[in-house]
């Protein structure tokens, strides 16, 4: 444990260290700043002390394995904001924080996805998995500017960045000595963003996470010229722009509960996988074949492959349709969609209604999964067969 001794020792080196850096003609320099005495007694008192190897970010060579923190980490994360800080307040007000950041065993960091094309009514959402549906702050949407300009060719790659006002965010507490950068967030956003397309139609997406450091106060900030923007890597997907309105909420929130208990169910993930898959097509008739495979997963047997019109045409209709007109309407629609599928499938041309037919069967798969994460568990198969043999023919 660290004593007041020790602690007076570092207030003394770094304020030693602030006074001869400021006095540099480049004193934000950190080739000229490293080679300072007073920079190498800093560094040397944070090694012996253990403080080294909480610096704030664990980071990795190009293999994947942690490159230890040194003294180009205490620079970037301590003191350069220390002595950028100083011109406002002086050393004495803010050397406490520094301390104060230096010491600490956690960091609270705050991941942000921008959504692209996504418009939400009511204000802020807070949702059960620990992530808000927010505006951007003006100075977040002045970050997104700088970063799109920065990099050029944003919108090329499919970032969007250029008329984004929503984004998702959540915060985590990590060991300040923990993986920071790089591995927060999807495991939040994911469902997040499942649920959302579960729930109605339009392209919710994200390709961009930006990572603030809020607590220790010294380190990675945002906006606007820190570190802090990374890319999540994710596919561009297409549809129309989503929008949330102030009645979708609570099942929004019902959904997002209900895929943190269903999200492992084999057949359910491999539905998933298609449904999100599908977004990523932009010609409907590939779109098409991979809502049908989600469908094969939800209503097939292995064994039944060689049967799969009628019967899952059968099946879904019982599943998803509310009443014997809807039933019938649906079972006509996917034996059509399934023809369709089967002309992709072996090289035909598409019918000329194929946008028609793969929004059709979107929306089905859609409120089949939907009834499925809701219900805890995928469709019973034989209950559905003997539902439609118990069901009166006139009906």
């Amino acid at each position: 444990m660290e004593t007041k001794p020790n602690r007076k020792r570092l207030r003394q080196l770094c304020e030693a260290f602030v006074t001869q850096a400021l006095s540099l003609p480049e004193w934000n320099d950190y080739d000229r700043v490293k080679a300072l005495p007073e920079f190498e007694a800093v560094y040397a008192f944070a090694e012996n002390e253990g403080l080294v190897a909480k610096f704030g970010v664990q980071k990795s060579d190009a293999d994947g394995k942690p490159v230890p923190p040194g003294a180009a980490d205490l620079w970037w994360l301590y003191l350069l904001p220390l002595m950028e800080r100083c011109f406002k307040g002086g050393f004495e007000k803010l050397y406490p924080l520094l301390e104060e950041s230096l010491y600490a065993d956690h960091a609270t960091w705050q991941v942000v996805a921008p959504l692209p094309r996504f418009i939400a009514q009511g204000g802020s959402v807070e949702l059960p998995n620990g992530v808000a549906i927010r505006e951007l702050a003006p100075s977040e949407k002045q970050y997104l500017d700088k970063f799109q300009e920065s990099i050029g060719f944003g919108e090329a790659i499919g970032l969007g960045l250029l008329d984004v006002s929503f984004a998702m965010s959540c915060r985590k507490q990590l060991p300040k000595a923990g993986p920071m950068q790089g591995e927060m967030g999807d495991d939040h956003f994911e469902p997040v963003v499942t649920a959302l397309r579960l729930l109605k139609g339009g392209a919710v997406w994200y390709n961009l996470q930006i990572q603030c450091l809020e607590y220790p106060p010294f380190g990675t900030h945002y906006p606007v010229d820190q570190r802090g923007g990374g890319w999540a890597s994710k596919p561009k997907v297409y549809g129309p722009k989503y929008e949330l309105l102030g009645a979708d909420v609570e099942r929004l929130k019902e959904l997002v509960a209900s895929l943190s208990r269903t999200g492992r169910r084999k057949k359910l993930q491999v539905a998933m996988g298609r449904f999100n898959g599908a977004y990523e097509r932009k010609r409907p008739d590939d779109k098409l074949v991979d809502l049908w495979i989600a469908l094969e997963a939800l209503f097939l047997k292995s064994s039944e492959r060689m049967e799969l019109t009628y019967k899952a045409a059968l099946r879904i209709a019982r599943f998803v349709g509310r009443d014997a007109p809807e039933r019938v309407e649906i079972f006509e629609g996917m034996k059509n969609s399934y023809n369709a599928r089967s002309r992709v499938v072996h090289g035909d041309p598409p019918p000329r209604d194929i946008a028609d037919t793969t929004a059709f069967t979107e929306e089905v798969v859609r409120k089949a999964l939907r009834s499925s994460v809701l219900s805890g568990s995928g469709p019973d198969l034989d209950e559905l067969d003997l539902d439609a043999v118990r069901a009166d023919v006139k009906e």
